[in-house]
């Protein structure tokens, strides 16, 4: 069998990246408790030390913090990403975020966050609750941000002024459409399939 060999300037794809690669991919595809550490180490490749070497006294679960900050990173990035509305128009602006969600949860990141918030043992441990509940408190804090849609060359002064006054509004606002997206990406991965 021939040696595989890295390209140069490639960077090495350590057991750690695997590790939390094949975490994000596990969490999206069975849940946390669904998921035993023999298979993070049989998804990845990686050997039975290397995942307590990397998470020496949490394994499982310090893994899985890994993958959701890894998935939390990725899950702004892509929202901020999103496609804005060419108007600034309440209704489009709504219309935009309601796609870019329907889009996250569809997407490995969105169905990790929903088997999450399903799992109950995931839920019962504090720092994955934790993890999990800041989140979605960055997800919403995206919306609000869009929501806001502050137009360019606006006084930042008074913008930030009306979105304090009008910030009930727009937490508001922001919790029902994640609470929407989430039920609608529960619905999508199907009877069944969460937990």
């Amino acid at each position: 069998m021939a040696e595989m060999r890295r390209g140069p300037g490639r960077p090495a794809y350590d057991s750690k990246q695997k590790l939390v690669a094949a975490a994000c991919a596990l969490l999206a595809e069975r849940g946390f408790e669904a998921t035993s550490p023999q298979m993070f180490q049989q998804r990845s490749g990686v050997g039975h030390g290397s995942m307590y070497h990397h998470f020496p006294g949490k394994g499982k679960e310090g893994l899985a913090l890994d993958a959701i900050s890894h998935m939390r990173a990725s899950t702004i990035a892509f929202l901020d990403g999103a496609p804005a509305p060419s108007d600034s128009e309440p209704e489009e602006v709504r219309a935009s975020i309601v796609a870019a969600l329907d889009r996250l949860f569809a997407r490995k990141e969105g169905q990790a966050l929903v088997r999450l918030l399903a799992d109950a043992v995931a839920g019962a441990i504090p720092s994955l609750a934790t993890a999990t509940r800041d989140w979605c408190d960055d997800i919403r804090a995206v919306i609000v941000v869009r929501l806001r849609d502050d137009e360019p060359g606006t006084d930042l002064d008074i913008a930030d002024a009306a979105a304090r006054l009008l910030a009930p509004e727009f937490d508001a606002l922001a919790e029902e459409l994640f609470t929407a997206a989430l039920g609608r990406g529960l619905l999508h991965q199907g009877p069944g399939k969460v937990g």
